[in-house]
């Protein structure tokens, strides 16, 4: 099937005044924001930016599959090589909480911007930010997220906005666009989530959530892992892939039309299951535990000057070595209890194996945004709060 890099070929010279801003774009600028710019490029086009990083020593590594290939065909498709870079911001901290964050705002035409969100990269501190992710309601990234959408808000002020992001990136969109005042909202015209981490109910039953929540869409393929690990109460599709799970989190692998993606009847049975086991270990595992250990896991990688993911996976045998030795850095509560959650994790994957995971029993399973309604298969259950009831006013929006 044709992804979104055959659409860049065959419908890359159309520009936007012929063909409307879609879906399959707002992926691809999602993809761009992984590209390595900083400040410098603004005021210049994206055609200009793949143009330097074709030609950019650093640069060659990555100059291979998706990326290269976006890269060359970014450069020569007006559709999207004439947007200019209005802001390009980049952040990355450790204190005062773990902070990996880019985000760039694009000019569309005369009327209407396009704020681009990152996902997670290669750092550990981004790493760090995504185990948070999973069970703390909110993070200081997606304040940051929020502050940033305001700011670029207020400097163009006459501007519609598009909000678009992959995996992390997908969850800071919309987490903005429910954190900011209303008439911000208001000029938003989508949120859009690329296999982005869904949310928390704290969160999606606040009221500028669920105010806000008709902007918001989310796109996840068919083995999600990622993006199946929270709540989506929002409106989400799921998208075709003929890849393997482990590289569907891509969406310049997901199965385009003609203008839009092409959608599954549903998620595969191992991103189901998978979504059981998550659940699982989440249950199992008491959030201030699931904290202390975490945090002194990273902090042990500090300790060892690992500061990036292929420290520990460019070189097999090395990277074993080193988590070995991180592991055996932290004490023995600690070990005990990291083993015990992988262990967890493991023995609750294989227990859900006995989901229903073929078509036609899927069928016979209500699919609902409640998790205390149904077993669903992308749902978080927040055991703090077993028979947590949402405001009528609320609970009437959100279904």
């Amino acid at each position: 099937m044709a992804n979104p890099l055959d659409y860049l070929r065959w419908r890359g010279d159309l520009t936007l005044q012929e063909k409307p801003f879609n879906s399959v774009d707002a992926a691809l600028i999602s993809s761009i924001m992984y590209l390595p710019a900083d400040d410098s490029v603004v005021n210049h086009t994206l055609g200009e930016l793949a143009q330097k990083l074709a030609k950019l020593p650093s640069f060659q590594h990555q100059m291979h599959d998706e990326t290269g290939a976006e890269i060359v065909l970014l450069s020569q498709s007006p559709r999207l090589a004439q947007l200019k870079i209005l802001d390009w911001t980049d952040r990355l901290e450790k204190e005062p909480h773990p902070l990996q964050f880019t985000a760039a705002t694009f000019s569309l035409d005369e009327q209407t911007i396009v704020i681009g969100y990152r996902g997670t990269d290669s750092t550990m501190i981004g790493w760090n930010e995504d185990l948070l992710m999973n069970y703390q309601p909110e993070i200081y990234g997606q304040s940051v997220a929020a502050q940033y959408l305001t700011d670029i808000a207020q400097k163009f002020p006459n501007k519609k906005i598009y909000l678009v992001g992959h995996s992390k990136g997908g969850n800071f969109a919309q987490y903005a666009l429910s954190a900011v005042q209303p008439e911000i909202q208001d000029r938003v015209i989508q949120a859009l989530s690329f296999d982005g981490l869904g949310f928390f109910s704290q969160v999606y039953s606040t009221q500028g959530f669920v105010r806000a929540m008709p902007k918001m869409k989310t796109y996840i393929p068919q083995g999600s892992i990622f993006g199946a690990m929270l709540d989506h109460p929002e409106h989400t599709m799921v998208v075709k892939s003929t890849v393997s799970m482990r590289k569907q989190h891509d969406p310049r692998r997901w199965s385009v039309g003609r203008d839009s993606f092409t959608l599954a009847q549903g998620l595969a049975p191992g991103s189901r299951i998978i979504r059981h086991a998550l659940i699982n270990f989440n249950q199992n595992i008491p959030e201030n535990q699931r904290g202390a250990t975490f945090s002194a896991l990273f902090e042990a990688f500090e300790n060892f000057d690992i500061n990036e993911l292929y420290q520990l996976t460019n070189n097999k045998l090395l990277g074993t070595y080193k988590m070995g030795r991180v592991f055996l850095s932290l004490d023995s509560d600690q070990r005990q209890l990291f083993t015990h959650a992988i262990s967890d994790l493991w023995h609750s994957y294989k227990n859900n194996l006995t989901l229903p995971t073929t078509a036609n029993n899927y069928e016979l399973y209500p699919k609902s945004n409640d998790s205390y309604k149904a077993p669903i298969f992308y749902e978080f259950y927040d055991i703090s709060k077993p028979n947590l009831k949402l405001p009528p006013e609320i609970e009437q929006k959100l279904h």
